[in-house]
């Protein structure tokens, strides 16, 4: 990421008093990292020399005896997506090299004008925690810290301490291309890690996984060192207890335009047929780079570029923000975070595409759901934070807005569709606590009063309300029998038990419902088995499966018969 300046103001009034001092009897000692210049340059004084008789909170002064757990977290500016997994340090004397670092910091007093930190740690003990900011990289001289609590000081590491840390975080490895190496545990399982790396110095994020041939395929994300990242299709045979890398791309500085991009574009893997996958093929240079729609052949080994340097790299972040997959008709939906929306037709070649149209809503790190999308592709409703939402055809022609109702929830998934993009409905309820379900920064479920359903070019077609006159009742759409028959669930809420609680659903049942010729069917206590169940799109997490679970460490494919010894 690019890295802000940020000007911290350290008042030390003893400083002050005394003025500056005549450094022409010391050596001149490196900068700290992470320490542009410092202003009204006091002597650095360590924190042991300080008045036996007065007491300090400087996290310099803590016993820090108690430890147990020391976390590493790459710290990622404000336009950042999909933080790395974090470092995690529990052995004794690792834990003990950190406190030692933090023990013999001396504080740098004047006015420091420092950069953003590379890494937030936490020293956690069984009772508490404690949150500082750490300056070190693969060149340090000096790493610097902050505490967090006290963001008016910082503490410079003694070289000594810089050099143990460095060759703890940064120690070159023999890694020069991914590799993994992998044995079986006692159960069976085949636990794959990363040849060359030390422990300790990366961590690994699962993307999804898809079947073919009898082989597993998935992806991963790989981060270590300073900033290194790499993208890896992998592959394992069950039959085998050996995993290969069948693409991989790497990234080698947070100032490369594609850097976010590659931090989430992992997250895309899809069988095409029986012998492909679709993936997004990074093709990295040290500042810029291409991204092109691929196919990897499971048979050959070979990548096929299906859409070359598809994705025009601009001057902000982007990155992928949804994407829709349409096997039926062989269609590829893509929306990015600046507002790119691609529309790729494999089977026929003629593709939609509106280039920086129908940007992500900005409201966090990651960004809140703008585009509403049917499942035929045909259709999909945009927010534009004006109040009003739009249908559009695939083709971007404008079809008809609807307003958001005006003191009223509405989820964050604004609007849903049936599996047979006839029909679309919006949720929305009065604004009481009790009637969120899920709430998260970019997500919020909550529990209807109200359902107003519309056709695709968003003209209304019928409304559900909740039972009159009972106290907190909702209404919902279950699921659905056919393009036009919704099951609908009817409930009441009771409030949690605790004011942070989740309500309490009661009294649930069930009844089909018309749409189009907006007549209600008799109730019944449960839902028809051969229902489709409306799925709740937003939340959802590409990574570990059944068969393999990916942690910040390891890889493990989970025994099956066939491989079980």
């Amino acid at each position: 990421m690019r890295k802000n300046n940020l000007l911290v103001l350290v008042t030390l009034i003893s400083g002050i008093l005394a003025g500056c001092t005549d450094g022409s009897n010391q050596s001149e000692a490196p900068a700290p990292a992470g320490l542009n210049s410092v202003n009204s340059v006091d002597s650095v004084d360590s924190i042991s020399s300080r008045d036996e008789g007065v007491e300090s909170s400087a996290i310099t002064d803590r016993s820090l005896e108690n430890i147990r757990q020391i976390t590493l977290t790459w710290s990622l500016n404000q336009d950042a997506v999909n933080p790395e997994a974090p470092l995690e340090y529990t052995d004794p004397e690792t834990i003990d090299l950190f406190v030692r670092a933090v023990h013999s910091a001396v504080r740098i007093p004047g006015i420091l004008n420092i950069t953003a930190p590379d890494y937030d740690m936490v020293l956690a003990s069984e009772q508490e925690q404690y949150a500082l900011r750490l300056w070190i990289n693969e060149s340090s001289e000096q790493a610097m810290i902050m505490d967090k609590s006290d963001t008016h000081t910082g503490y410079a590491l003694t070289q000594e301490s810089t050099a143990e840390l460095m060759m703890l975080m940064f120690a070159e490895s023999s890694f020069e291309e991914l590799a993994f190496s992998a044995k079986r545990n006692s159960a069976g399982d085949l636990v794959a890690v990363p040849k060359g790396l030390p422990e300790n110095n990366y961590s690994l994020s699962g993307g999804p996984a898809a079947e073919l041939q009898g082989v597993m395929y998935h992806t991963i994300h790989l981060f270590y060192g300073d900033h290194n990242a790499i993208n890896a299709l992998v592959a394992h045979d069950p039959t085998t207890d050996e995993v290969h890398v069948g693409w991989s791309d790497e990234l080698h500085s947070s100032d490369n335009g594609w850097n976010n991009a590659f931090m989430s574009s992992y997250n895309l893997l899809i069988p095409w047929d029986e012998e492909h996958l679709l993936f997004l093929e990074s093709e990295l240079t040290e500042e810029a780079g291409q991204y092109h729609l691929s196919a990897y052949n499971v048979v050959t080994g070979a990548v096929e570029r299906l859409r070359e340097d598809f994705w025009p790299l601009t001057q902000e972040y982007d990155y992928i923000y949804m994407h829709q997959w349409n096997a039926d008709k062989q269609q590829l939906f893509l929306q990015s975070y600046l507002g790119n929306v691609w529309i790729f037709d494999l089977k026929t070649g003629d593709d939609e595409l509106h280039l920086l149209k129908y940007p992500v809503i900005p409201h966090s790190t990651t960004g809140a759901p703008s585009l509403f999308l049917s499942p035929t592709l045909e259709r999909f409703v945009h927010d534009d934070e004006s109040g009003q939402l739009t249908f559009f055809n695939n083709k971007g022609v404008q079809l008809r807005t609807i307003a958001l109702p005006a003191d009223q929830y509405v989820p964050s998934e604004k609007i849903k569709w049936n599996p047979a993009g006839t029909i679309a409905w919006m949720d929305q309820a009065p604004m009481d606590q009790n009637r969120i379900l899920g709430i998260d920064i970019d997500y919020l479920k909550i529990a209807p009063q109200e359902i107003r359903f519309f056709d695709p070019d968003g003209l209304p077609i019928a409304s559900v309300q909740a039972q009159d006159g009972t106290e907190g009742a909702a209404v919902e759409v279950a699921g659905w029998m056919d393009a036009n028959i919704a099951v609908m669930k009817s409930y009441t809420l009771k409030p949690g038990s605790r004011s942070d609680a989740a309500p309490e659903l009661k009294d649930a049942s069930y009844f089909l419902y018309d749409v189009k010729n907006k007549k209600q069917g008799s109730r019944s206590k449960s839902m028809p088995p051969d229902a489709a169940v409306t799925a709740d799109r937003q939340g959802h997490v590409a990574g570990n499966t059944e068969n393999i679970i990916v942690s910040h460490s390891e890889i493990t494919y989970k025994a099956i018969e066939a491989t079980k010894r």
